[in-house]
């Protein structure tokens, strides 16, 4: 069956496609030698080497110095669980729920 001239088709969009997932901007081997935590390292990671890193060189203050660190961090992962939760709402409708 070939397309017929003049139909217009709509491609599915999936998921990947609506909510590409952001590149991952350090290497497993890059967080061993940083120590970061499993629980840290998703696609913030590469944020939370940067505030640990500035944490450590001022240790007295650190919370003065490194805000900017932190800030950045917290809207990197708040952004990250904006798209895992519109991946879920997207879910739920695919569903029917």
């Amino acid at each position: 069956v070939g397309l017929r001239p003049g139909l217009v088709y709509r491609t599915v969009d999936t998921m990947a496609d609506r909510f590409p997932p952001p590149e991952m901007k350090v290497t497993r081997a890059e967080m061993d030698v940083a120590d970061v935590p499993y629980a840290f390292r998703d696609y913030c990671a590469h944020m939370w080497i940067d505030y640990k890193e500035c944490r450590t060189n001022n240790p007295v203050s650190w919370r003065k110095t490194c805000h900017h660190q932190v800030h950045g961090y917290n809207k990197c992962e708040y952004k990250e669980f904006k798209r895992r939760v519109a991946i879920a709402i997207e879910e739920k409708r695919r569903r029917g729920l």
